[in-house]
């Protein structure tokens, strides 16, 4: 019996040791994620080959930008926090300039929806649920204590 429940618990912690070593993410060049970028709002916003390679452009501008700001350190990080702000903004005014209005609003709805799901994510629920919920429609409320 005792081999037996040894056994047991070697193969469970074998498996456990398998699932918890995540294979590690490959590293791609600025180059490589801006293809990549420009590839996916390819597909979901139908550009043609001219919109590609401007938005390819201004991804590989936004990627290298941003890696230099991640190697910079925290003190600097939180000085440049209006300079990254005002750069994003002046980057999602060149990127509007190259898409057509509908790939505009298809963009538009796609970013709405990722920052939803961040949200989510990142909490924002008490009691009643997610933000903007009536009561009853998210978590139920816990039951009153009687004193």
């Amino acid at each position: 019996m005792k081999k037996l429940f040894y056994t047991v618990a070697l193969v469970v912690m074998g498996i456990t040791a398998s699932y918890a070593q995540k294979p590690e993410r490959e590293k791609l060049t600025p180059e490589q994620r801006a293809e990549k970028t420009a590839t996916a709002l390819e597909q979901k916003l139908s550009l043609n080959a001219d919109q590609k390679t401007k938005v390819q452009q201004l991804e590989l501008e936004r990627i290298k930008k941003n890696d230099e700001w991640r190697k910079q350190d925290v003190g600097t990080m939180k000085d440049k926090m209006e300079e990254r702000k005002a750069y994003m903004k002046a980057s999602k005014e060149k990127m509007d300039a190259i898409l057509t209005p509908e790939q505009k609003k298809t963009l538009d709805a796609s970013r709405d929806k990722m920052r939803d799901k961040m949200k989510d994510r990142k909490g924002g629920k008490g009691l009643r649920g997610p933000k903007g919920t009536k009561p009853g429609e998210g978590t139920p409320t816990p039951p009153a204590k009687n004193n």
